[in-house]
């Protein structure tokens, strides 16, 4: 009776996963046949990779992504449909890994926080949820077909990996985010915390990054380019944007007009004295403290919004992950339940605005609001960094 008891319950939760899979999916498949500016570009994309001439398009891609995502087109082109539907469907194939992240994230918090058995699995469906049917994830990849996903939620897997002791894995998987898009480094600054805090691994683990991405960079290397031709790329993207405010409402819209060259250094300088004072005023005495997961899940999304806050240039988008895991963080931390439902808010309205035609891209109020939202993170992680972390976690 017992057996059929416990095969009852995961039956239901299979059916529930399934549910919760089926919905995202269509109204991902609703907004199919849509998209924004970037969507029609992503397409020519597709068409100058198909029309290359073999590994050609390698050396001379005509987009601006680096050489793992041209790989992915390349190989997507080799399907029966037209460039369009391959544009939807790569944004669809890296979109796949939210609900992973959500609900392996989401796992290790319930059962960090007492939960056992089915309930564990119960909060992991809510995690996979939270992430799969959130707004943001929705528009980006199935209206937008945008690619936050490929560099956000394989930073996020490479978090998990890091606190399951698998710090191998967790290289090899912020790698492949780094390598997918730049702002894969917003998670470098949360990485060397995390090293800094727990030293948990070697400091060599870190050697495993720029070899996956020597190996990505292969196909680059046989098509003519140099062995540093990714790293090149990388650098030669810095300063691409000369605006000290770029569409992501952030501090720097109520100074837009400041002197990029002068102020953009003054935000990066800003982000990185707001990572030393956590690092050096804080973080040696955590490691006296009973350390949890959800503190470093606070941690994180804190460093995620602190690059999209300060950092110049900052497209719309660039908040993202802070944007679909702090409603995940939220369920086991209460004091950011309001703050999660402001930011989902503003970023389903900074995206309308954007591209769904809701109106003018002047994000004053929204600004208000995400700073309200990073105000609220920093006071609540200077609060977990100098007080001892509570036993369990605020279900």
């Amino acid at each position: 009776m017992n057996k059929k008891t416990v095969t009852g319950k995961q039956y239901k939760e299979v059916l529930l996963a399934l549910a919760i899979f089926t919905l995202g999916l269509l109204l991902r498949l609703l907004f199919f046949n849509s998209g924004s500016a970037d969507t029609y570009a992503f397409e020519l994309w597709f068409k100058s990779v198909r029309e290359a001439d073999g590994l050609s398009v390698f050396r001379d891609f005509l987009g601006d992504y680096n050489v793992p995502y041209i790989a992915v087109m390349y190989f997507v082109t080799k399907l029966p449909f037209s460039d369009f539907v391959c544009v939807k469907l790569v944004a669809l194939m890296f979109d796949l890994l939210g609900p992973v992240a959500g609900y392996l994230i989401a796992s290790e918090l319930a059962g960090e926080a007492g939960k056992t058995g089915a309930s564990v699995n119960r909060f992991g469906l809510l995690g996979m949820a939270l992430i799969w049917l959130s707004p943001i994830t929705i528009g980006n990849a199935g209206y937008q077909a945008q690619l936050e996903a490929m560099w956000a939620f394989t930073g996020f897997l490479a978090v998990y990996f890091f606190w399951k002791k698998h710090p191998a894995w967790g290289m090899v998987f912020w790698a492949v985010s780094f390598a997918m898009k730049p702002q894969g480094v917003f998670f470098l600054p949360f990485i060397l915390l995390y090293y800094y805090r727990s030293r948990s691994f070697s400091v060599l683990h870190f050697l495993i990054v720029p070899a996956v991405i020597q190996v990505l960079s292969i196909p680059s290397m046989l098509a003519g380019n140099s062995f540093f031709y990714f790293w090149k790329y990388f650098l030669g993207q810095q300063g691409r944007y000369p605006f000290v405010y770029y569409y992501y409402p952030n501090i720097w819209i109520w100074m837009r007009d400041l002197p990029y060259y002068v102020f953009g250094k003054v935000g990066i300088g800003m982000m990185i004295t707001a990572f030393a004072l956590v690092t050096v005023g804080f973080a040696t005495k955590c490691r006296e403290k009973g350390w949890k997961f959800v503190n470093d899940l606070e941690l994180l999304v804190w460093s995620l919004m602190t690059c999209a806050m300060f950092l110049p240039a900052m497209h719309e988008r660039y908040n993202y992950p802070a944007e679909v895991m702090l409603p995940v963080l939220a369920v086991f931390d209460k004091k950011y339940r309001v703050p999660a439902a402001v930011l989902v808010l503003s970023g389903f309205l900074c995206n309308g605005m954007s591209y769904y035609g809701w109106g003018k891209r002047e994000f004053y109020g929204l600004s208000v609001l995400n700073i309200f939202v990073y105000a609220c993170l920093c006071f609540g992680v200077i609060r977990t960094l100098r007080s001892k972390p509570e036993k369990g976690a605020g279900v």
